[in-house]
């Protein structure tokens, strides 16, 4: 039986990394997911996700990192050939302990995660100014998207931003699973803040190309 930190879960190995707090929408199709589904919906709503390691997300069971996000399930809608659109957020980060299950889906043993600020955690200043960063990076985003917004919120606790920078910047997984691997936010938000910055200045940058583009369209 599984310690009060241990617990068995359906695993659902994926291409991309999912954070806590973050959303994440699924279609799923395939038969194996189908019964995962209706299984965590008559159960507490919560499967892990974990990048995979080695193999494929469609067909044979793939190999996962040992280190992922639980997700809970928030929606489900039907959709035409019996497949489901599925919205889930992640909430813990988990590590895997051993695969218990391998078909029809995966279940593994995992403990479940203490998150940690850092030894130092990181002061208000330091905090501040990351998030002093972020705001004008979300400002960019609504940018090349045609928006713009005056007032930008982050979360002000160093765990919680941490995660929050993670599910924004642009980064392929193999980058995001050792951000998800840090184990504090002192050490996520150190991996981050380059990245945040380089997104910042690719994203003006893109801006300004576009401005140019389109003022020599009017001439």
């Amino acid at each position: 039986m599984a310690s009060p930190e241990e617990r068995i879960i359906p695993l659902f190995p994926l291409r991309v990394v999912l954070f806590p707090f973050s959303i994440l929408p699924l279609q799923i199709f395939e038969e194996r997911y189908k019964q995962m589904l209706r299984d965590c919906l008559e159960a507490d709503s919560r499967f892990g996700v974990a990048l995979i390691k080695e193999g494929e997300e469609v067909g044979e069971p793939a190999m996962p990192h040992t280190v992922g996000a639980i997700a809970r399930i928030r929606r489900v809608v039907p959709l035409e050939g019996g497949r489901f659109s599925v919205l889930a957020m992640g909430e813990r980060r988990f590590q895997v302990l051993e695969i218990v299950q391998w078909r029809p889906y995966e279940k593994a043993r995992v403990r479940v995660l203490e998150e940690a600020a850092g030894d130092p955690p990181p002061t208000e200043q330091e905090i501040e100014g990351i998030r002093e960063r972020v705001a004008p990076f979300l400002r960019s985003i609504l940018g090349l998207r045609g928006g713009w917004t005056r007032h930008v919120d982050s979360p002000a606790g160093p765990i919680d931003l941490s995660f929050f920078v993670a599910s924004v910047i642009r980064a392929d997984p193999q980058v995001r699973q050792r951000i998800l691997e840090a184990p504090s936010a002192r050490e996520r938000l150190a991996m981050l803040v380059p990245i945040l910055e380089e997104d910042l200045s690719s994203n003006l940058e893109t801006m300004k190309e576009r401005l140019l583009l389109n003022g020599a369209r009017l001439n």
